[in-house]
């Protein structure tokens, strides 16, 4: 094998791994153009093998572009998901706010999972429930967007209305 190509594949092996920050970088660039899939996707290879000594912070930062991207491709089930995992590590758990359960469920709604938000924001009145009356007034922002049968008697079944 020449010299050359020796070079060539270790520069394009090099390039393949990159850092974190490379990753954090263009898993925002995906969430900016809306790829969601892409945002997702980069955020979960560059997470894979990161342990506690690494950049905590940054690996806080491509938890976050996930869980946006998440909640922007209707995936309130896995976000529900996620929150539980990130809520049970100690690096991250401090994170984990009602602000956070709020906006993620405010992105479902805007991305059109109704179904998602409200699963996301009783999951959020669970977790924290001295917040209860903001998630209360949460669920019943939902209602201003038409509700479906299904989801006003869910919500009358959960004692949100």
């Amino acid at each position: 094998m020449s010299r050359w190509l020796i070079v060539l594949s270790l520069v394009v092996l090099s390039a393949c791994k990159g850092s974190l920050a490379d990753h954090e970088k263009n898993a925002r660039a995906a969430l900016d153009a809306r790829d969601w899939t892409g945002a997702r996707n980069i955020s979960e290879q560059a997470l894979v093998g990161v342990t506690s000594g690494d950049d905590a912070a940054m690996a806080w930062r491509l938890e976050q572009i996930r869980l946006d991207a998440l909640a922007n491709d209707k995936q309130g089930q896995e976000v529900i998901v996620t929150l539980a995992r990130l809520g049970a590590n100690q690096s991250y758990a401090p994170q984990i706010t009602p602000a956070l359960y709020r906006s993620l469920a405010d992105k479902l709604k805007t991305a059109g999972d109704v179904d998602g938000a409200i699963d996301v924001l009783v999951a959020g009145d669970k977790k924290f429930p001295q917040e209860h009356e903001q998630f209360v007034k949460d669920i019943e922002g939902l209602k201003k967007g038409n509700l479906d049968p299904a989801q006003v008697e869910r919500l009358k079944s959960l004692g949100y209305l």
